[in-house]
């Protein structure tokens, strides 16, 4: 049975006081607002997994801790007792030895996992207490200590670990550390069962360097006067060295000379290969940078054609979180400060239907607090003016998103919005029956306070052209010519565009303005 997390906890880690997310136990994909904490859910994943003190360490307590809780704590009771600590838990399903079952966790409840506690050192509580007397903005991030652990309470490091991670960061792919982690990395994952072979490999390795010296360097040697006690040699090998030298090659080239994006493409389909049985948990942070979209929906389809282990993917790409289904999108807010909203509910007609269609912006319209859906560019063009006009500044200026869904449906978005509570604004047409097209089509959404349907009741003014036109007569005229309407008709987005470009005060239909207001509201 494959490894798998199926809860992440984290407590006052980074910008998390107390956190938890759910995550499928196939492919997830995470994304949010800057600085909403993506990377640090990655980051945590791996850290827990690494079992590496050092790693912690250098990372740096002072940004690790929760500012919010040093905070509360310096203007609250200081005291030892009340000193906050990290707590990152990974609750884990599959097949474990009972070193990895026990309550040894927050949540007091017999289950397989591990956890990372860092907290202050009781062995140093006289110090503490002493320097938290003598300077009452003083936070005592020198006396803490790092604890990994199963939930059986049995410590583990790099050397034992419980969970096989690997994280690709396309953000930080082209130093050699992050090259150089990530094959050996691989190696000792694929080599893990097998003490043997990797001793063989070392041994070899020696043996291959000590060749060369007696071999290679033997005339260069001779040369150097007997009496002197010098030679030449290589340099002395440590423990890993062979895991410093061994790289891993793509067609006779290092992955190290490949470009950045080539990189990404390399370590992702490598880990990929052996997801779920060398790897458990692949943790992938914005595959997006560095690729041609060529490259990109190569990258896309090969992740979606794997089966195995568990995926962690954060992204700003709306092609990722169609093409790897919208039932997969976890999206983290910052008004949501407990966990992600999760798009597991809807359904498997619309998932399937985003997957098929063109890119659609659905990571900011996920992201956004309030959104107008439009029908078309014609409507998007003039849009921004008909704002500035009643608002007297942009949609932006109140974080408001402005979409053209361009063809497609707006049931579709509706439905999203449903599960995520955002306020959605719909300006349509009616085409020619406004109780069919606009009432009875959204009926299922009218109840919705955060949803509401703008269009005219007229069905004489079936699209939005003719209710321009009729707003307008007089500057369409003049721009347009006696055909005006006709024009405005057959060259909509020409149309809108001239109206834009002639700076002329324009009126804003009635629908239109109704709905501004709304959103404002």
């Amino acid at each position: 049975m494959a490894v798998t997390i199926s809860k992440i906890k984290l407590i006052n880690y980074r910008r998390f006081r107390n956190y938890c997310f759910l995550p499928n136990q196939g492919i997830n994909i995470v994304v949010g607002d800057n600085e909403a904490g993506k990377s640090s859910i990655l980051e945590a994943v791996d850290l827990v997994a690494s079992g590496s003190i050092k790693r912690f360490e250098s990372l740096g307590l002072d940004r690790l801790m929760n500012i919010d809780a040093v905070n509360e704590y310096n203007h609250g009771n200081r005291n030892f007792d009340n000193l906050p600590k990290i707590l990152i838990e990974l609750y884990l399903q599959g097949d474990f030895d009972f070193t990895m079952n026990g309550n040894n966790n927050s949540e007091q409840r017999i289950c397989d996992g591990i956890r990372l506690v860092c907290e202050a050192n009781s062995d140093y509580q006289r110090e503490i207490i002493s320097a938290l007397y003598d300077n009452p903005d003083y936070f005592p991030y020198e006396y803490y200590s790092v604890r990994f652990s199963t939930f059986a309470d049995e410590g583990y490091s790099g050397y034992k670990k419980k969970l096989k991670t690997v994280l690709i960061d396309s953000t930080n792919m082209s130093t050699e550390y992050t090259t150089n982690d990530f094959v050996k990395r691989m190696y000792i994952q694929y080599t893990e069962n097998s003490a043997s072979e990797k001793a063989t490999h070392k041994s070899k390795y020696r043996q291959m360097r000590l060749s060369y010296c007696t071999e290679a360097l033997s005339s260069l040697n001779n040369r150097v006067p007997p009496e002197s006690n010098y030679a030449f040699g290589l340099k002395p090998v440590s423990d890993n060295s062979f895991e410093k030298d061994i790289m891993i090659y793509e067609n006779d080239i290092a992955i190290d000379n490949k470009g950045t994006g080539k990189q990404v493409f390399i370590k992702t389909d490598f880990a990929l290969e052996h997801a779920g049985d060398n790897v458990d948990v692949i943790l992938i942070e914005e595959p997006e940078n560095h690729l041609s979209q060529v490259n990109l929906r190569k990258l896309v389809n090969r992740v979606a054609a794997n089966q195995n282990g568990q995926l962690f993917i954060t992204t700003h790409s709306s092609l990722i979180s169609t093409r790897l289904e919208l039932q997969n999108l976890m999206i983290m807010h910052h008004q949501n400060t407990n966990n992600p909203i999760s798009l597991n509910n809807v359904t498997h007609d619309t998932a399937k239907y985003f997957m098929k269609a063109p890119p659609a912006n659905i990571i900011e319209f996920s992201l956004s607090d309030k959104a107008i859906l439009l029908e078309g560019p014609s409507e998007y063009i003039l849009f921004e003016k008909f704002y500035a006009s009643l608002a007297g500044h942009s949609p932006e200026d109140d974080n408001i998103h402005i979409m053209d869904i361009r063809g497609l449906s707006f049931k579709r978005f509706l439905e999203i919005s449903v599960l995520l509570g955002n306020r959605v604004a719909v300006i349509t047409d009616n085409d020619k029956d406004y109780q069919k097209n606009c009432i009875e089509k959204y009926r299922d959404y009218l109840g919705n306070n955060q949803i509401k349907v703008f269009y005219t009741r007229n069905n004489d003014h079936h699209t939005y052209e003719i209710v321009l036109y009729n707003e307008n007569q007089e500057l369409c005229d003049r721009l347009f010519g006696n055909d005006a309407k006709d024009y405005m008709l057959s060259n909509k987005t020409e149309a809108s565009y001239r109206i834009l470009t002639s700076e002329e005060p324009i009126n804003v239909p009635d629908y239109i303005k109704e709905a501004i207001e709304w959103i404002r509201g």
